[in-house]
């Protein structure tokens, strides 16, 4: 996966189950984090996108793009602050940040403006129209009276870039090589011994297999392909 894509849901502090048709991680009123119908793989880069058959969040931006969104929001105005029936809380931005530090490591998404950004941002910073999305353009943290998202962001970013200092290292191995079947080789035994299979050095048919159902296992695309995103999850 490339990015991950922030939002509140415009709704109650419920999970209603629009929201979990639209969103990989939507997080209720109390904190609790829950998962969405679509895995996140569905949304993974080389899948076709079908009406019905991902998380459609974001719009003309989902292809490889997890999307996580906090209940909240319902019939709120842009300048209607401080009358909010129902403002994000304390505890959903606790966990928003937590959750975001979580998917990063286990898919090896970098923290910076491109790759974990809300929905606000999303227009400003990649130049994707956004029907005038404002999520989140309003401070998380009560540190900015900023409506800038893109400060908003910032904020956020510095909050789950310290989260993942807290965090058990996310292994990171930029000169581990893409495997594929047919490779041979250390790194290949490397895989098979994560993978807790028979190592031999040898990529071939049986190998292949265990990395597809470990790929869905673990919600990355189900490729038979060891690449960065696969290393990540793996070691």
């Amino acid at each position: 996966m490339n990015r991950i894509i922030l939002h509140h849901t415009g709704g109650s502090y419920a999970v209603s189950n629009l929201d979990r048709e639209h969103y990989h991680r939507i997080i209720d009123g109390s904190g609790e984090v829950h998962d969405g119908v679509h895995a996140i793989a569905a949304n993974a880069p080389g899948r076709t996108l079908t009406t019905g058959t991902y998380a459609a969040h974001t719009r003309a931006l989902n292809t490889g793009s997890i999307g996580v969104s906090i209940c909240a929001m319902a019939s709120a105005e842009w300048g209607a602050v401080g009358r909010w029936a129902y403002p994000v809380r304390q505890e959903q931005v606790e966990a928003l940040v937590a959750e975001t530090a979580h998917l990063c490591g286990l898919y090896g998404i970098a923290v910076t403006r491109q790759s974990v950004l809300s929905h606000a941002e999303v227009e400003p910073t990649l130049g994707v129209w956004q029907r005038g999305k404002w999520d989140f353009d309003y401070t998380l943290f009560g540190g900015t009276a900023s409506r800038d998202p893109v400060t908003v962001g910032d904020e956020f970013r510095a909050a789950v870039l310290a989260c993942m200092v807290a965090l058990p290292a996310a292994q990171d191995h930029p000169s581990r090589p893409t495997l594929r079947q047919g490779e041979t080789g250390h790194y290949v035994r490397d895989a098979q011994d994560a993978l807790g299979i028979t190592v031999d050095g040898a990529f071939g048919p049986i190998t292949r297999a265990a990395v597809v159902a470990f790929q869905a296992q673990h919600e990355l695309l189900p490729d038979g392909v060891i690449g960065p995103m696969t290393w990540a999850a793996l070691l």
